[in-house]
């Protein structure tokens, strides 16, 4: 196979996309129907999920560069194809965290206006207030052409840098909420006013004074409108899947492995999951390596100063219940960890009751899971720099080949050398997260407090080969774990999938923060 150019590295505009690349997901049916329908619309989205190509997409479209949508979904639509004077903010491209954040928030906005002033050759000078020259910039493109399209990227980044600096982050904020006041007064000269972001924290207080957005975040029929369908991925991607298919033991296996690590964003209670096309693209272009390449491309920094601003104990994150209007019920500046994490992508959708209204979050795939697991390593103990390639790859053997002996000895030895600061609960949640951090960072898929009819396993690593099933217990005889796993048959939750089912029970100790006794 010849190989494809893809766009990876981070593609965001979409004529250098469609002129030089020879992939493009359409997703301008969901334009199409989202542009017709709303006037102004919000979306959040998860870092390296195409919002800023989206952003492009829309503004190439309303600029009537109607040769780039030759052949797509929208060219098959009613759609008038006029010409609309299109303002494009992309917050993302400055640094705010100094002192004088405010004055660098202004000349970001001011110089992209100048660009739309130069583009359509109009002339509106400074102002004091941003708020009227974008005033004045939109009556005046309005006049001179149709109404005006505005397309706003990354609105909440000046206020996720400034997290862990409250005044200068309140500041950034009453000159924002001035800048989209704008948006009602203008409603008239107004064709579309498109907003992305990660975040949805700040939307009542800051869009207070312009016209309730339309948040299509969690609505059905735009779930896929970012990121890339198991259709999408079968189609678009077949050169690629049937060259690497048999190097994974045919096309049925490695589309399951592709899933089990890229796929798994759920944005609806409706089960349709989508790829993060970072990873998927990259994991085409570097010669099929299942690597964590949404990791490689940094962490987002905000997670960070708001972990250490909060202190947040980590150890109830997985399987994380929330009620679901709490997505979207933000105060000013009130940030939740579940949402956050939830919209900062490394936590999805994994269960819904209807009955109850909540949410069932945990991680996406193992590309997430692993990427999480370093990331706490990194930040709140010693783990990663104790888990070298040799004791990672003595690990990861010693699952494979069922040497549970080898593996506990391991284990305990990484616990007696790593501290996990980040909790002060010393139960048996506190070890299950221990335990399955460090299995989720050498890549197996490892999870917890696992329901079954009878109860729930504490902790299940799943191999190629086996399932094993670990109840822990703290200050506790062996023989109380092992009879729990009989007793309540936890084997039978996987008895037909053909794997061997290996049973241990773990013992830790208090005082010790250790593993003392195990047992099969």
């Amino acid at each position: 196979m010849v190989k494809r150019k893809l766009p990876i590295g981070g593609v965001q505009a979409f004529n250098k996309l469609r002129e030089e690349y020879e992939v493009y997901v359409d997703k301008t049916k969901h334009i199409y129907e989202m542009a017709t329908r709303y006037g102004v619309v919000f979306l959040s989205r998860p870092r390296r999920f195409g919002k800023s190509l989206l952003c492009s997409t829309i503004k190439a479209l309303f600029q009537n560069r109607k040769e780039l949508f030759e052949g797509l979904a929208i060219s098959k639509t009613d759609w008038k194809w006029n010409e609309h004077p299109v303002i494009h903010i992309d917050f993302a491209s400055g640094n705010y965290t100094a002192d004088n954040g405010v004055d660098v928030l202004k000349d970001t906005i001011n110089s992209q206006l100048n660009e739309a002033c130069d583009i359509y050759g109009i002339s509106v000078g400074e102002s004091e207030f941003i708020s009227n020259r974008l005033r004045r910039i939109v009556v005046e493109l309005s006049k001179k052409m149709r109404r005006v399209v505005i397309v706003i990227d990354e609105y909440d980044y000046p206020l996720l840098c400034t997290i862990d600096q409250p005044e200068l982050n309140r500041a950034l904020r009453e000159e924002l909420k001035g800048f989209y006041s704008v948006f009602k007064g203008c409603d008239e000269f107004l064709q579309l006013v498109f907003i992305t972001g990660i975040t949805k924290f700040a939307q009542i207080s800051l869009f207070s004074g312009m016209n309730q957005a339309i948040d299509i975040s969690m609505m059905q029929d735009y779930i896929d409108i970012c990121g890339i369908t198991q259709n999408e991925l079968e189609t678009y991607f077949k050169p690629e899947i049937d060259f690497y298919a048999e190097r994974y033991g045919g096309r049925e296996k490695y589309l399951s492995r592709l899933e089990e690590f890229y796929n798994g964003y759920y944005f609806t209670e409706t089960k349709l999951s989508v790829y993060n096309p970072y990873g998927i693209l990259h994991h085409f272009n570097n010669d099929a390596k299942f690597t964590p390449y949404w990791s490689l491309s940094g962490s987002p920094t905000f997670v960070m100063k708001y972990l250490e601003m909060k202190g947040i104990d980590f150890v109830d994150v997985e399987e994380a219940v929330m009620e679901a209007g709490k997505f979207a019920n933000y105060k000013d500046n009130d940030i939740v960890l579940y949402p956050l994490l939830y919209q900062a992508g490394y936590l999805t959708i994994s269960d819904y009751d209807e009955d109850t209204g909540f949410y069932q979050l945990n991680y996406p795939n193992i590309e997430v899971r692993k990427t999480f697991a370093e990331f706490l390593a990194s930040n709140y103990s010693e783990a990663e720099k104790t888990l070298n390639n040799s004791i990672s790859k003595a690990f990861v053997r010693s699952l494979q080949e069922g040497d549970i002996e080898k593996f506990m000895n391991l284990l305990k030895w990484y616990l007696q050398t790593v501290d996990y600061s980040l909790s002060s609960k010393i139960t048996e949640h506190y070890f299950e997260f221990a335990v399955s951090n460090i299995i989720n960072m050498l890549g197996f898929d490892c999870k917890n407090e696992v329901h079954t009819a009878n109860g729930s396993m504490d902790t299940v690593i799943l191999t190629r080969e086996r399932i094993y099933i670990f109840e822990f217990k703290v200050d506790k005889p062996v023989e109380k774990a092992l009879w729990q796993i009989d007793r309540k048959d936890y084997a039978l939750f996987y008895a037909n999938d053909g794997r061997e089912i290996v049973k241990v029970g773990v013992i830790f100790s208090r005082e010790l923060r250790n593993i003392v006794e195990w047992g099969m």
